[in-house]
């Protein structure tokens, strides 16, 4: 059986200064660090997902991404998250093998890349939309043939944390709707949590990944820091419609 790899990266919250810190944790060494191990053991992939918070509210820092992931050897394929300035990523973005957004046609799979960083209230919250939902459903119905894999930044499932409750899709069950209206989606990944979680809803599989910096606490109901490790996720598209992944902490790293 052939499959799929993917990477996902997700909230390096870069800065522009090299040394800059995300609640104790420096995020251009743990980016490093997290692609460093990433080519050593899951390279060569098909592409690169990086889903959001890419930088922490500083578009200077996008050049670093920029230099960093231009070798990899794959397409990558960008969204923005809440900390994002979604006007530079498309400005600046514009060449291979980035790309930010749209959809992604690979074997028999299809992966989509959708943006949730529209305003809400300015607290960090993510949204679709009427249209960016409308749009979902009709491109889902012209991919009817192909298994389907989605990516956001913001959950659309309770993540049983208060505060990181608070800061999701609000369009959440909107768009589960959608999901659920359509079997070809068999998975579903995001970030912006700093944490993860692996299940099952309908015939999708839904899965939050680990920030490559500092993670949050799981069903703490403030923002706690946890002493897990930086984190990315591997995932193997088979041409059957299943999923094979993993998440990728790195053990032992010292912040």
């Amino acid at each position: 059986m052939q499959s799929v790899r993917i990477l996902q990266f997700t909230d390096t919250h870069l800065f522009s200064d090299p040394q800059g810190t995300l609640r104790g944790t420096r995020t251009l060494p743990s980016l490093r660090a997290c692609l460093e191990h990433a080519r050593r053991r899951h390279l060569p992939a098909d592409l690169v997902a990086v889903t959001g918070d890419i930088v922490h509210d500083e578009p200077e820092a996008y050049g670093t991404l920029e230099l960093l992931l231009e070798d990899i050897g794959a397409p990558v394929l960008l969204i923005p998250g809440n900390h994002d300035v979604p006007a530079e990523m498309h400005r600046r973005f514009v060449r291979p093998p980035f790309q930010v957004g749209g959809t992604r046609e690979i074997g028999p799979w299809a992966v989509m890349m959708l943006d949730t960083s529209a305003e809400v209230s300015g607290a960090g919250e993510g949204r679709l939309g009427t249209q960016a939902l409308r749009s979902l459903a009709v491109e889902l119905d012209e991919l009817r043939r192909s298994h389907v894999l989605v990516f956001l930044h913001h959950p659309p499932v309770p993540m049983e944390a208060a505060g990181l409750d608070s800061l999701g899709l609000v369009d959440a069950a909107e768009f589960l709707a959608v999901v659920d209206a359509h079997r070809n989606v068999r998975g579903v990944a995001w970030g912006h949590a700093h944490q993860s979680l692996d299940l099952l809803r309908g015939a999708a599989r839904l899965m939050c990944t680990p920030a490559t910096c500092m993670q949050f606490m799981p069903r703490h109901p403030d923002f706690a820091v946890d002493d897990r490790p930086p984190g990315y996720r591997v995932i193997d598209l088979q041409d059957d419609g299943g999923i094979a992944t993993e998440v990728v902490w790195l053990e032992g790293y010292a912040r």
